[in-house]
């Protein structure tokens, strides 16, 4: 078994993985990737975004920003998390989902520093979209609360939840993440990955399939979807590397299929064993790598 150090760099580096593998393939359908690469196994950049091999989008970027938020100030960091997301958009980044790109470009606009005046925006922003804030953009983000308070359920769950309605009003989405949170916890402290997600999901916000057929996997970006879509994944094969490229071949919301798989993926099967053909191809390995030895170390202080 592997210890709890290569599960956690595991994780935060199966997001990368998984969303640079992914990205290059987004908004494509499932026949449309088979029809042109077969099965895509490789990072080589490109696609939509026209991404340098490596490079990673709004779901490894939205991620580091919780985890410098986090590590800024652990016991409340959602005022640093905000700050750390609005310094990312002011980068003008390629890629940013709908509802995280409305309420962050508002939020710089009015110049909003605090967390109640951001769950104010995200309401606003629920009511602007006709309701539809049910996106998977902080789904994706959620991994570094784990590592930081996996030995404080409920504050790992507090702050999961908080950092989700930062941007996304609907309440959905914020037991979506909760639930991954807890799937993740459970793997993370040593927990078998198929038996966490059978047990996980008798507890699910919604009804759950985890033997669902290729061609009924669906793969757009609601966030119950994605959920769905990447435990599918991860009870479905055997290893990091399967789980992967089942993900991100499914197409659709490729590189945010493949981070939430990969974060579940990687907590399981450790560092180690993530192929380092994509480890090293990944820009930003030494900083996720240092990020997860610092988001345990705030574990260890409590």
């Amino acid at each position: 078994m592997q210890g709890i150090e290569s599960k956690a760099k595991g994780a935060l580096a199966g997001i990368a993985i998984g969303d640079a593998l992914g990205a290059t393939l987004e908004f494509m359908t499932r026949d449309e990737i088979l029809h042109k690469y077969g099965i895509h196994k490789e990072i080589i950049g490109g696609g939509y975004w026209q991404l340098a091999p490596g490079e990673v989008t709004d779901d490894t970027d939205m991620t580091i920003a919780v985890a410098k938020g986090i590590i800024a100030k652990p016991n409340n960091p959602l005022d640093q998390i905000a700050h750390y997301f609005t310094e990312w958009v002011n980068t003008e980044p390629k890629d940013i989902g709908n509802i995280c790109r409305l309420v962050l470009t508002e939020g710089i606009k009015r110049g909003i520093k605090k967390e109640e005046d951001w769950l104010e925006i995200a309401e606003y922003a629920h009511k602007l979209s006709g309701g539809r804030s049910g996106g998977n953009g902080s789904l994706m983000r959620t991994i570094p609360v784990v590592l930081a308070y996996f030995s404080d359920k409920e504050k790992m769950f507090e702050i999961a939840y908080r950092q989700s309605a930062l941007t996304h009003y609907d309440h959905l989405v914020g037991k979506c993440v909760i639930s991954y949170c807890d799937i993740v916890r459970d793997i993370l402290l040593g927990g078998n990955i198929k038996d966490v997600i059978l047990k996980n999901i008798k507890n699910s916000p919604f009804k759950l399939d985890i033997n669902l057929a290729l061609g009924h996997i669906n793969t757009s970006g609601y966030v119950a979807h994605t959920l769905e879509a990447a435990l599918n994944c991860a009870y479905q094969t055997e290893s990091f590397e399967q789980a992967l490229l089942m993900a991100v071949n499914l197409g659709g919301d490729t590189d945010t299929i493949g981070a939430v798989t990969g974060g579940i993926a990687g907590a399981s099967y450790g560092l180690e064993n993530i192929p380092l053909r994509w480890l090293d191809k990944l820009i930003i390995k030494n900083e996720i790598l240092f990020l997860a030895d610092q988001l345990l170390s705030i574990n260890s202080k409590h």
